[in-house]
């Protein structure tokens, strides 16, 4: 699944952690916890990966990977 491979991109990015530790449906929390300036680069990384607008409540309820890589299917 090509999305899910973009949403780990985009977590190692955002979060300073290598691909390879992000499993395919690890609690983003498990990854790296997320305080305000994490999801400020989530948010960012999200927008320059995929070229569109993203709007950072659209990510509240996110949870997992497997989540990040639906709501990258959505934008698309």
């Amino acid at each position: 699944m090509q999305s899910l491979e973009t949403a780990k991109e985009i977590l190692a990015r955002a979060l300073f952690v290598h691909k390879d530790r992000i499993g395919d449906d690890a609690a983003l929390s498990e990854v790296k916890p997320l305080d305000s300036l994490a999801f400020e680069a989530l948010v960012l990384e999200l927008e320059e990966k995929t070229g569109k607008e993203v709007d950072p409540v659209d990510l509240l309820g996110i949870r997992t990977v497997r989540d990040l890589a639906g709501f990258i299917d959505k934008l698309k």
